[in-house]
């Protein structure tokens, strides 16, 4: 190799760490600041958040949920959870789960004191509340820029590179799910990487529980790998606030499959919702009590 070509070779070398590395931080994805932080900085921004537990929101029965109506929607997958209010103690352990999954920043310190959080998921009267996944999603019906979407198996996604921070999708849910990135979370030293699959979102872009889609595309890819011709139903995949349940009160499933675990647990159990978007179709519900 002459002296040219090794030229050449070390150029494009760079040009691909130049455009790669500061895409999500995918090749440097360590934060500058945000290294120093530990795990008890999280625990204890958890524990802060239960002790400014915002009130329980007036729940209204609600059918189980069905295949969703929407133009180009799967009719064997509808992915969703049930929470099981006569399980939950309100312990925390899905929220820490989540943020840990999902990279979620510390709060700045003046809007933690306020009880403002970035947590995906929040305890509201002693339930985990989160983004409810409504078939119907006013959200998604007012963003500017197709950022906030609907996947054919019922998960309200974002498409984060999409977003221009108009905050209108936020304005627009009836839970104030979803969560503004007032700052720069890396520069400000309040983020720490602990999933390397999921990126960390940048500032200006709203954010929210996306039923750990990471999760259900590995899945998906793995079972069309193995099983080729097969329907993909979401076996044997969950969340992370599931799986850290320590009293199963969790349960992540599939709507359409009668054989997923969710609908086991749903059946013979009376569903509610928040009558605030109990008649969007929410594809999460709460639990409690037998028919």
């Amino acid at each position: 190799m002459d002296r040219r070509e090794f030229l050449k070779i070390l150029s494009a070398t760079v040009a691909g760490f130049a455009l790669f590395g500061c895409r999500d931080g995918l090749l440097g994805d360590m934060p500058v600041k945000g290294a120093r932080l530990k795990l008890a900085d999280f625990e204890n921004e958890v524990k802060l958040a239960l002790s400014k537990m915002k009130p329980g929101m007036e729940l209204v029965r609600v059918p189980m949920p069905a295949a969703l109506k929407t133009p180009g929607a799967s009719q064997e997958n509808r992915f969703g959870m049930a929470i099981d209010l006569d399980a939950c103690d309100a312990c925390g352990k899905c929220v820490l789960a989540c943020i840990q999954e999902n990279n979620i920043p510390l709060s700045a310190p003046e809007r933690a004191n306020h009880g403002q959080f970035m947590h995906w998921i929040e305890m509201c009267g002693g339930a985990p509340a989160m983004c409810f996944h409504c078939g119907d999603a006013p959200c998604e019906k007012v963003c500017p820029t197709g950022a906030a979407n609907h996947t054919p198996d019922g998960i309200s996604a974002m498409m984060y590179k999409r977003c221009t921070g108009s905050r209108f999708c936020g304005a627009n849910c009836p839970v104030h799910a979803r969560k503004f990135n007032f700052d720069d979370p890396v520069a400000s030293g309040r983020s720490l990487r602990f999933n390397a699959g999921v990126p960390v979102r940048e500032k200006g872009v709203m954010e929210k529980c996306s039923l750990c889609l990471q999760r259900l595309q590995d899945a998906r890819h793995d079972f069309k790998a193995l099983h080729p011709g097969e329907s993909f139903r979401g076996r044997g995949v969950t969340t992370a606030c599931a799986a850290a349940c320590p009293k199963n009160a969790i349960i992540f499933g599939n709507w359409l499959d009668e054989g997923s675990p969710l609908v086991r647990a749903a059946k013979d159990r009376v569903l509610y919702a928040p009558k605030a978007i109990a008649a969007l179709d929410p594809s999460i519900v709460y639990m409690r009590g037998h028919r």
